[in-house]
């Protein structure tokens, strides 16, 4: 009888395999790790660019009169007026980082008592292609 020889261990094709469908889940991973630092990334430039424009807001809608806002007209219309337009670097922000803050009287002057139109306050940071606006009203 001739007896059957029995080798232990893999074959070049098993390891082959292996090592492919490896390399197919360590790129996946890679890829994976490289989307999310650059969503983190953008995530915390949104979050400054957010709490820029927040603060500059707040600095004018304070709870304070006014004092700041002076209603004209011109064409029967009030005008805005610009109380911040700034174009500089921001740490944490791809420049450049345009601030602005904008009031207006969107339903005309009257103001004067406690009881004045609302002043609406715009609020916008653009930075990198992306904007972030936020609004609020003050009376005066």
């Amino acid at each position: 009888m001739i007896a059957a020889r029995h080798h232990s261990g893999f074959t070049i094709v098993e390891i082959l395999v292996t090592i492919v469908v490896t390399a197919v889940f360590l790129l996946a991973i890679a890829q994976v790790s490289i989307i999310q630092s650059r969503l983190s990334a953008s995530y915390q430039m949104y979050n400054t660019a957010d709490l820029l424009t927040y603060n500059n807001l707040r600095a004018y809608a304070n709870g304070k009169a006014p004092t700041w806002f002076t209603c004209t007209y011109a064409s029967g219309n009030p005008l805005p007026v610009t109380l911040i337009s700034d174009t500089s670097n921001v740490s944490g922000l791809t420049p450049p980082v345009t601030q602005t803050v904008v009031a207006t009287a969107p339903y005309g002057c009257g103001g004067g008592s406690s009881n004045g139109y609302p002043i609406k306050i715009t609020s916008t940071v653009s930075y990198a292609g992306r904007t972030v606006q936020h609004a609020t009203y003050a009376s005066y």
